[in-house]
């Protein structure tokens, strides 16, 4: 009978908190992206919610299934209050699985909104990160994609398709973003949102990838620096497309399918200056021709890998290239020679800033082709 007691008592205190939950959901809003930007010398915080199918309405009626709720004020927290002055829900920050800079905050001082984000406990720091171009993150949440519901869950979805696809953009965190902010001797970079008109309107776009310098944006990489970014990035690879000319003066291109790769770097010291040695081996498929010449031949292979070798090394220079105009260390280069010889980086840490744009690298390029899938021959019209 005490045993039975006990057990009434555990499931009348498990419904009343469940029924508590409930209550509390229902007086809740799902955020689904969050939007910081200047405006007026103040910070504007932006909020895509996910609408609630009222009751005995189908969603096909009600409009956009998000709303988009902003308020401005002298700091995030104060914006977020002003928010909840005019709107009826507890916005659960602890949902939203996008973060999107404006460019004039990204461009102005980070600073004003790091620490607040950092000490936040509801935002998730593994949220994606992206800074707004040409757009504000308010335009950016108020814009429907086709085929998603809100475009605060198509953008990480995005840059997840494009990495195994095409292979330009690489995806960052906001606890990686923020880490490189406060780590010496590397730079923080993060993907570029945009709008651009399409044939069903305005639609949402990746282009570029934002360049930081200490807590300031200083400039972008374009989609081919991008891609020599990823390119360069150590560790393992999988995806992406590369195009390279077709060999023998034909005039048209040839696709090659990056399957998988692996990049090293480290920095060496030769004749009293410090050079860094890039080496990346990769292996794809043959993926597509635009030519009717037989070009997918056995004597052709070895070809068309010094093409796809020269394709990616020019990509990896042309990044190198942008990072050294800027100024911005974005590969770590500092923090490896950091962890390579201290004593060194004790003496060129206060003039890294100058000692970074100078630096040589080394790169090498080694790529096999394995597959050419339904056919190992090119397709000769007539």
């Amino acid at each position: 009978m005490k045993l039975l007691r006990i057990i009434g008592l555990i499931i009348i205190v498990l419904a009343g908190s469940g029924c508590s939950a409930a209550r509390e959901l229902n007086d809740a809003a799902i955020v689904a992206g969050i939007g910081m930007e200047l405006e007026d010398q103040q910070l504007k915080v932006s909020l895509q919610l996910a609408q609630p199918a009222l009751s005995g309405q189908s969603s096909s009626s009600s409009g956009p299934p998000f709303k988009v709720v902003s308020e401005t004020g002298r700091s995030f927290n104060e914006s977020l209050k002003k928010i909840g002055l005019s709107f009826p829900r507890e916005p659960l920050l602890s949902q939203a699985n996008l973060i999107i800079l404006g460019e004039k905050l990204s461009k102005t001082d980070l600073a004003l909104v790091a620490d607040a984000s950092l000490r936040n406990p509801s935002i998730r720091k593994n949220s994606v990160v992206a800074v707004a171009r040409a757009a504000s993150p308010e335009d950016i949440f108020n814009t429907e994609v086709l085929m998603e519901s809100l475009s605060a869950s198509a953008i990480p979805k995005m840059l997840k398709n494009q990495e195994s696809q095409i292979g330009i953009y690489k995806s960052v965190t906001y606890d990686e973003f923020l880490n490189k902010l406060s780590t010496p001797g590397i730079e923080a970079v993060a993907p570029q949102v945009t709008l651009f008109d399409s044939l069903n309107g305005k639609t949402v776009k990746l282009e570029g990838t934002a360049v930081f310098k200490g807590r300031r944006m200083v400039g972008s990489l374009n989609s081919r620096e991008s891609r020599g970014f990823r390119f360069i990035t150590p560790g393992r690879m999988a995806g992406g497309i590369i195009n390279i000319p077709a060999p023998f003066d034909d005039p048209g291109m040839v696709a090659m399918e990056l399957t998988r790769s692996q990049t090293i770097v480290k920095p060496e010291l030769q004749d009293g200056k410090i050079v860094m040695k890039i080496e990346y081996v990769g292996e794809g498929n043959y993926y597509e021709q635009t030519s009717s010449a037989d070009i997918l031949s056995l004597e052709n292979i070895p070809v068309l890998e010094t093409l796809t070798e020269q394709a990616i090394k020019a990509d990896i220079k042309a990044c190198i290239s942008k990072s050294q105009k800027l100024g911005s260390d974005i590969f770590g280069w500092g923090n490896m020679v950091n962890s390579w010889d201290p004593d060194l980086w004790k003496q060129a840490e206060n003039d890294w800033d100058k000692i970074f744009p100078g630096i040589n690298a080394e790169i090498t390029v080694k790529f096999d082709i394995r597959r050419s899938y339904l056919t190992d021959r090119s397709m000769v019209l007539k």
